[in-house]
């Protein structure tokens, strides 16, 4: 009788995506590529690995070792495209069972150095027992284990798919036989990945890989515990006031309950082009800039310019401008119209419009003229690329009712919505909510991990909930100086010890909003 557990996967595969190809270009590895092939290799010994890539990649792995082990493709191809070609290189069933066809293969998204040869394992040895026809876990960040994909699975794509392969295996789940593999803990909250694609990924990848070869997955939460820096290591969000002040009295806004004897201030055009000067030297990863605080951006008297010098910055991933648009359409309108293609794509305009009832705007923003912005809105979505205007409603009590219709009003125009929770900022503003997510256990803060909240002066505040508790100055200031200053705290919060950080994190209840 045959076994029908003795056999392997037939090779490994590796896509890239665009980023992660040019990203390599750049900053390829070839010690991070042998700590991959080596723990692969440990698990299924000279196991082949097909990965698409470029020539310059390529050309890098001339004269090493690994010429065997890998078999390159075009680097130009989509994942599906990629998928296809795999499907004719599987070899035929050795079992020829009309009912299961044991045929396939490991799949990786990225190179992956902190691959974990005893998970590996456990998940081959599952999609064995079981007769899978996909392996994946949900809660194992990625970089650590890989999928396993079978020929009838592969079979059953479709020549084009607009998603991603594992968007398309969710969104098909019920037509597979699927094995899900959980291993405790569940790391999820973290947002770890861990395989070799950008600058972020590069110092956890070789900051864990320089504390040991393999560190026991149980054990992952607890050494970054103990290296901090290794999990912040730069800022992805900043959140920059670069105009305080404002015409109208909203009672969602800070500016309730904040001092405002320096209304009228404004970040100079200089000041601008010495913090974006700095970023361009020192910042590490893709950051995104929102120009918001306590004030209207487009009241700012060289607003044209300086978005402009923002936007040229070149780690910068996305610039959002967070306005009412009661005033001063015009700039925005000739802004955009200035803009190529790709730097409308980089734009991001959210305006703020919690209702749609003139009585009800009046109430919540202190003056009349609901009817201009919803034209402004309307001028601006002939003049943007679709994902580049939202409009955002405030989720209150005083517009719960209004939710649906809300809604149906902007989808019909194609424009996109966003549903921001009411933030009470830790209890200084008057209860409003419609639910409450004050979470039940505080787990380390998001604000903390990654943002930044920057005043007219160059201030910045340990939170945007804490605006009186300063940590640096980015105008006198390096980026990193700054930065640093925020790792304690961070480490705090990472630590559970929320109640000796300066900043109200026990009353806070925006520990699930992320910003980027």
């Amino acid at each position: 009788m045959v076994n029908r557990k003795e056999y392997n996967p037939s090779f490994a595969v590796v896509y890239l995506d665009n980023q992660t190809i040019t990203f390599l270009e750049s900053n390829f590895d070839i010690t991070l590529i042998d700590t991959f092939v080596t723990k692969l290799h440990k698990v299924f010994p000279d196991i082949l690995i097909h990965i698409n890539i470029s020539n310059t990649i390529k050309s890098m792995f001339a004269g090493t070792k690994y010429l065997k082990s890998f078999v390159f493709h075009e680097s130009k191809l989509s994942e599906i495209d990629f998928f296809k070609e795999i499907g004719t290189l599987l070899p035929s069933s050795i079992f020829n069972d009309p009912e299961w066809d044991e045929v396939c293969f490991l799949y990786f998204t990225g190179i992956s150095p902190l691959l974990n040869t005893q998970l590996t394992e456990k998940v081959w040895n599952r999609h064995k027992n079981f007769f899978s026809q996909y392996s994946y876990s949900e809660n194992i960040p990625p970089g650590l284990i890989p999928t396993v994909i079978t020929r009838e699975f592969l079979s059953s794509l479709p020549d084009q798919i607009s998603t991603d392969i594992h968007s398309f295996f969710l969104k098909n789940i019920n037509q597979y036989d699927v094995d899900i593999f959980f291993q405790s803990p569940d790391l999820r909250q973290l947002r770890l990945d861990f395989r070799y694609h950008s600058v972020r990924s590069s110092i956890l990848v070789k900051g864990l890989l320089a504390l040991a070869d393999e560190i026991p997955y149980e054990d992952l939460h607890s050494t970054l515990k103990q290296n901090p820096g290794l999990f912040r290591s730069s800022p992805s969000y900043l959140e920059w006031e670069i105009y305080k002040g404002c015409e109208l009295s909203c009672v969602f806004c800070p500016r309730e309950f904040i001092d405002k004897s320096n209304d009228g201030s404004f970040a100079s055009l200089t000041s601008v082009k010495s913090i974006v000067s700095k970023f361009q030297n020192e910042l590490t990863s893709p950051i995104t800039i929102s120009l918001s605080g306590n004030g209207e951006p487009l009241l700012h008297p060289e607003f044209i310019s300086v978005v402009k010098e923002i936007l040229t910055l070149t780690q910068l991933k996305e610039l959002v401008i967070e306005t009412a648009l009661y005033k001063n359409l015009d700039l925005l309108v000739s802004l955009i119209q200035t803009l190529d293609s790709t730097q409308k794509e980089k734009l991001c305009i959210i305006a703020n419009v919690t209702t749609l009832k003139e009585e009800t705007y009046q109430s919540l923003y202190g003056k009349k003229g609901l009817q201009s912005v919803l034209e402004a809105i309307d001028t601006l979505s002939k003049i943007l690329p679709k994902n580049s205007l939202y409009v955002q409603m405030i989720k209150m009590k005083e517009v719960e009712d209004e939710i649906d219709p809300y809604f149906t009003s902007f989808e019909k125009k194609g424009i996109n919505i966003i549903l921001q929770k009411y933030n009470r900022f830790a209890n200084q503003l008057p209860e409003r909510r419609v639910s409450d997510l004050t979470p039940i256990h505080r787990d380390f803060c998001w604000h903390l991990t990654r943002d930044l909240y920057v005043s007219v002066s160059g201030d910045v505040s340990i939170c945007k909930q804490n605006q009186t508790k300063i940590i640096g100055n980015l105008y006198t200031e390096s980026l990193f100086d700054v930065w640093q200053k925020g790792q304690d705290s961070f480490r705090l919060s990472f630590n559970g010890e929320h109640d000796k950080i300066p900043a109200p994190c026990l009353n806070c209840d925006e520990w699930y909003t992320f910003n980027a």
